[in-house]
């Protein structure tokens, strides 16, 4: 009789189970196909979600001004500082006063540039970054490479290479100690 009474328990308890099962699977069936209607028919009609990022994009204030004034902040920085530690006649340290956005020449370069790769095939010592300039003043050129982007923060360059057409080939200035 104890058999009876276990078995009939246990089976009880599966059809109920099985039972509580098929009805969640069908609620949870029918709430995704509810949800997904809505969704289609939401992106079908304009919502406030859209009307927001259209708001947003449209109000956006012009960075690039912002962005031009830091990269060639960077620049001429380090230039200036190239132009200082190599060449030392008073003449250019005259003329590095004078050098701002308007008389400095410029270009981002990358790495798929056959000029960019002869560069650094001579320069071994340079290596190849994400953000790389060539920056012309005068007689003056320099490579510049950067960790990050120049029009995003102000910072250093992380390596430079100056060159210039001296007077001599063989004039070499050095400072005294």
């Amino acid at each position: 009789m104890e058999r009876y009474k276990f078995t009939l328990i246990l089976i009880v308890s599966l059809a109920l189970g099985g039972t509580i099962n098929s009805i969640t699977g069908q609620d949870t069936a029918s709430a995704n196909k509810t949800t997904a209607a809505g969704e289609e028919n939401h992106d079908a009609k304009d919502g406030q979600d859209k009307e927001f990022y259209e708001y947003y994009y449209k109000t956006q204030v012009e960075n690039l001004p912002l962005k031009k004034a830091k990269l060639e902040y960077n620049l001429i920085k380090t230039l200036k500082k190239e132009i200082s530690s190599r060449d030392y006649s008073k003449a250019t340290l005259e003329a590095v006063k004078k050098i701002d956005s308007s008389n400095v020449k410029y270009e981002r370069v990358y790495r798929d540039s056959k000029w960019v790769r002869g560069i650094l095939a001579q320069m071994t010592h340079l290596s190849v970054k994400d953000f790389m300039y060539v920056v012309k003043y005068d007689k003056y050129m320099c490579f510049m490479t950067f960790e990050t982007n120049p029009e995003s923060y102000l910072q250093e360059a992380r390596q430079s290479q100056l060159i210039f057409s001296g007077t001599d080939k063989f004039e070499i200035v050095v400072p005294k100690p």
